[in-house]
């Protein structure tokens, strides 16, 4: 087995080694720009769809569904953006939470207005669910579904014991998605789990602190040997000019978004490609059967009618 740093620092990610290299695999990686918001750090938040989408490339959008809505600039960008075919919503959660803390039902009925948000907003809604601080529950899993969410984004070290083990990532018991032909590896509630890698700057730390060019590039070049793909965790405040303190500002840092252009041309060069969360199952999974006696939940309808006033302005890390 191969050891590696954990993206968010400190901890160790045990991988299967790159003997174990997947084939007929997607060779692909999925950013995913979480905390998407109104009213915060708008022009960064725009600079970084507007980087992946000048480059023709792929991003998934995590929102943070009761915080946007209001912002012209924000809601006009994400719509811009969609329009490309290159970028894919997904939820962020109702508020930015840790879903672990809220009832089974409290889960279900915000993933459900939530997404029932997202479709009246941006016109469709997903199946895909970045989990705030990349943490859940059973209880989560069994929302999800319920909620009509197959895709689950969290991190390795935040997966439950039953669906990855860290120290046997070899177990044929791990449930983790493996992004090969004929692949359909998913939890028993059928969400399909697809962890973050390694994340853009790392925070297990405070103040924050990027992480270095090498290390995402070999941590994507492991990854994808043993899964097929790997998810890049990106968030707008990596994008700034930081302040004395080392806080984010208004301002745009170049360097940040040049290093993301050039670990951009690095995955190209490697004869990966970048995608989305659906794209990535999509193009392995074989297509579901269908059940002509299957009924979807009710929606339950969102706690504003269409717009809901953000509370607060805040930046997360993850």
């Amino acid at each position: 087995m191969l050891l590696l740093a954990a993206a968010a620092g400190g901890n160790n990610i045990m991988l299967p080694t790159k003997a174990h290299a997947l084939t007929d695999a997607c060779n692909c990686v999925i950013f995913r720009l979480d905390d998407v918001q109104d009213f915060w750090l708008v022009t960064v938040q725009s600079a970084v769809i507007d980087k992946v989408v000048e480059r023709n490339e792929s991003l998934d959008l995590a929102i943070i569904m009761n915080h946007i809505g209001n912002d012209p600039a924000i809601v006009g960008k994400v719509r811009e953006s969609i329009a490309t075919g290159l970028i894919e919503t997904s939820l962020h959660g109702w508020n930015h939470v840790d879903y672990r803390t809220l009832p089974l039902k409290e889960q279900q009925e915000t993933l459900e207005t939530a997404n029932q948000k997202m479709e009246e907003l941006f016109g469709s809604k997903t199946r895909i669910f970045v989990a705030p601080y990349n943490a859940y529950n059973d209880d989560t899993l069994e929302a999800a579904s319920q909620a009509g969410l197959t895709i689950l984004s969290s991190e390795f070290d935040e997966e439950m014991g039953s669906i990855y083990d860290p120290d046997e990532p070899d177990s044929p018991d791990n449930k983790i998605y493996k992004a090969a032909a004929g692949s359909d590896l998913k939890d028993q509630y059928g969400v399909y789990h697809l962890p973050q890698a390694i994340g853009f700057y790392t925070y297990d730390s405070e103040p924050p602190t990027k992480t270095p060019l090498t290390r995402i590039e070999s941590q994507i070049d492991s990854t994808i040997a043993s899964y097929g793909y790997a998810v890049v965790t990106l968030h707008p405040q990596d994008f700034t000019v930081k302040d004395a303190n080392n806080n984010p500002t208004e301002a745009i840092s170049q360097t940040e978004i040049d290093d993301l252009d050039a670990l951009i041309t690095w995955i190209n060069d490697q004869g990966y490609h970048i995608g989305t969360f659906s794209s990535t199952v999509d193009a392995q999974t074989p297509p579901p059967a269908v059940d002509n006696n299957s009924t979807v939940s009710d929606i339950i309808a969102p706690l504003a009618n269409t717009i809901v006033v953000p509370s607060f302005r805040l930046s997360f890390g993850n």
